[in-house]
């Protein structure tokens, strides 16, 4: 059990939510109808965070293997504030490049495994979504493609982890798809791109130096960053209110718009790094959680974290905004 703890925090537990949550909105959507099924719903969340484990250690491994750790190292001597703690564990010499593809593939069979079962309740279509996902998620930073590192890190992650997910679940809860799923999904999948790609704008130049191609790079500009940032820290409202206005979703979930100022404020902080990269700004209570803050700090990663946790933590409260209407709902019909 503790060597199964160390393999889950080196890949990067603190970032389950990014997925789990999605999951839990998938789930947590459809309560009451009569199809519903709790415990496939749940199993199918249990495996999306295996393979989501599995998929964060596939890309340090992959990582890895382009000195990208060594890279950010000599930027940080230099001078440029590079996010450098990526994989301790690899770099410290704790673990082999050999010993984490064969954890990674581990965590991957799993998650194949269980999810036959789902397969056996609800049909093909979970394993044709599963699919997907599993071909992205390897590729997104494995060779021969290395989708990560020609500009769709972003955008596959998002696909993954917003509609691939989600439709996943709620196909394993009910069996079948509706116009509710998919505009909330691309709605998360949306909010899930913005912590990708606000991680991308703020390891800009070890990436560059990396080789790692992210659409940050892509971009290049900061105008089009910042237009890009715009873009996924707001439209997941205005699906959210076309979703409304076209009867596809209940006028209750117009909760979900509660967050609005707090992504306002993000969006700030984004053109301010862009703009003034070396302002300071103190934590605040409305960034929300941020896990092991006095590490942060000490490391002098406080700049970084502020930005991603923020962008995650949006992504939390609106899920849990999203579950609470369903829930509301559910009551009231």
């Amino acid at each position: 059990m503790k060597r199964l703890l160390y393999w889950i925090q080196n890949a990067r537990a603190y970032a389950l939510p990014q997925s789990v949550l999605p999951g839990l909105v998938a789930l947590c959507l459809p309560i009451g109808d009569p199809a519903y099924s709790v415990w496939l719903g749940l199993l199918a969340i249990f495996i999306v965070a295996i393979a989501h484990l599995s998929m964060n250690l596939f890309d340090d491994y992959f990582d890895f293997q382009t000195r990208g750790n060594e890279i950010r190292e000599e930027l940080e001597q230099q001078g440029i504030r590079a996010r450098i703690a990526k994989s301790p564990y690899l770099v410290s010499g704790e673990v082999t490049p050999k010993q984490l593809f064969i954890v990674a593939s581990l965590f991957a069979l799993t998650a194949l495994l269980l999810g036959l079962v789902i397969v056996w309740q609800r049909g093909m279509v979970p394993l044709y979504i599963a699919a997907a996902a599993g071909f992205l998620g390897y590729f997104y930073s494995g060779r021969p493609l290395r989708l990560s590192y020609h500009g769709f890190g972003e955008l596959i992650i998002g696909t993954v982890f917003g509609p691939l997910l989600m439709c996943g679940v709620f196909y394993a809860t009910v069996g079948y798809l509706n116009s509710e799923i998919l505009y909330l999904s691309c709605a998360i999948g949306l909010l899930v791109i913005n912590i990708l790609f606000t991680h991308s704008i703020l390891d800009y130049k070890p990436d560059i130096a990396n080789g790692k191609r992210t659409l940050a790079a892509v971009l290049q500009r900061p105008a089009l960053n910042l237009a890009a940032s715009a873009l996924f820290n707001f439209m997941p409202y205005l699906l959210v209110v076309i979703a409304v206005a076209t009867h596809a979703l209940s006028p209750l979930f117009l909760l979900t718009l509660l967050p609005l100022p707090l992504s306002l404020h993000f969006f700030y902080l984004m053109v301010q790094f862009c703009h003034h990269p070396e302002k300071e700004f103190p934590r605040q209570w409305w960034f929300g959680p941020i896990e092991h803050w006095d590490q942060i700090e000490e490391a002098g990663l406080g700049w970084f974290a502020i930005r991603w946790f923020y962008a995650r933590n949006i992504l939390q409260w609106i899920s849990i905004l999203i579950i609470l209407c369903s829930v509301i709902r559910y009551f009231l019909s």
